[in-house]
């Protein structure tokens, strides 16, 4: 009993949210950019190891 109500709820809660989150905003901002050189983030900290580089 409690899977069937529990889906029925993920179908008329969750999935619907999501996809209006979606039509508004792009929450990873994927959208190209014509303008930019480089889609590069440079770090702030860097590798000084192997110890470092695993993590």
């Amino acid at each position: 009993m409690r899977h069937p109500l529990l889906s029925l709820l993920f179908l008329l809660v969750v999935v619907p949210a999501g996809l209006i989150a979606r039509l508004v905003k792009d929450p990873m901002a994927r959208r190209p950019d014509p303008r930019a050189a480089s889609y590069w983030i440079p770090s702030n900290s860097p590798v000084t190891g192997r110890k470092d580089a695993t993590r």
